[in-house]
Formats: structure tokens, sequence, C-alpha cells
């Protein structure tokens, strides 16, 4: 049964990584056809590859941000190691 919630958890994940990347193409195609201009386009580029890159290391990104945020204690913040997995 866990193996199975584990297996539908991974599955949604990738379906929320594709619709990322789907809405960071159709804004890079909507910025070119309402600008012509190469500028705003390539901003809409490296925007929407920054937000992919953040969609698919999540992991990462939680697990160095609970680094960064420790109390003077040496203890990690309240709220540091919290998220999606506790």
């Amino acid at each position: 049964m866990i193996d199975l919630f584990n297996n539908l958890i991974a599955e949604a994940q990738d379906l929320v990584t594709a619709a990322v990347v789907l809405i960071a193409i159709a804004i890079i195609v909507s910025t070119w056809a309402k600008t012509r201009a190469f500028v705003p386009t390539l901003g809409a580029i490296i925007f929407g590859a920054l937000v992919v890159w953040a969609v698919r290391n999540v992991d990462f990104l939680q697990d160095q941000i609970g680094e960064d945020i420790v109390e003077e204690s040496g203890l990690p913040a309240a709220g540091a190691s919290g998220g999606l997995d506790a």
C-alpha cells in the first residue's frame, strides 16, 4: 500500500514538472509572438529555465535552505526541516 502511494506521488511530481515545462514553453512562444524582439524572449527563456530547474530540484533547494537557517543554539530553526516530507 505504501509503495502504491509512493508511486502515485512520484507520478504526480512528474506530471507537475511536465506541466511547468509546457507552461514555460507557452510563455516563451507568447512572448515572441507579442514582441517579436530578442531581448524579452531571451528573458522569458532564462526565467522559464530557472523555474523548471527549481521545480526539478526542489529537494536540493529544501536541503540548502534548511542548512542556512540555523538558530544561535546550533539547532535548526522551527520550520527549517518541515515541508512536504514532514
